[in-house]
């Protein structure tokens, strides 16, 4: 079941986002949020509550502080350009309510071998 998250949580994510690997300090956070240290503060544990991040104590700037750590990763959805399935002939018969017939269908594995072809030639070209 998706969370819910207010408009102010989401943008807290987003600039979260950025800092993917080490995270943000929770005022560096709220200072770019322009909100106050106690809302900052509240959404920081809020986001802690939902599962998104994780508030890790630190001394930073004289100070004891939590660091927001995100536990969510971005994807990169273009691999999935050009995957037959969402305009194939056989969806009706394929997948979780049909057969199994994409553990042998030769769409996907045309599909698999041209992506793994372009992924070589863009491999090649960066020696």
């Amino acid at each position: 079941m998706p969370v819910k998250m207010t408009k102010l949580e989401e943008r807290a994510i987003k600039l979260l986002m950025k800092y993917e690997g080490k995270g943000i300090l929770q005022s560096e956070l709220w200072h770019k949020l322009g909100v106050t240290s106690r809302e900052g503060s509240r959404i920081g544990i809020k986001l802690e509550k939902k599962g998104v991040v994780k508030r890790v104590r630190e001394f930073a700037n004289d100070r004891w502080t939590r660091r927001l750590v995100p536990l969510i990763k971005q994807i990169d959805v273009q691999v999935l350009n050009g995957v037959p399935c969402p305009s194939c002939i056989y969806d009706g018969v394929c997948g979780p309510n049909g057969e199994k017939y994409y553990a042998s269908c030769p769409l996907i594995e045309e599909w698999v071998l041209k992506h793994a072809e372009c992924k070589e030639n863009e491999n090649d070209s960066r020696e």
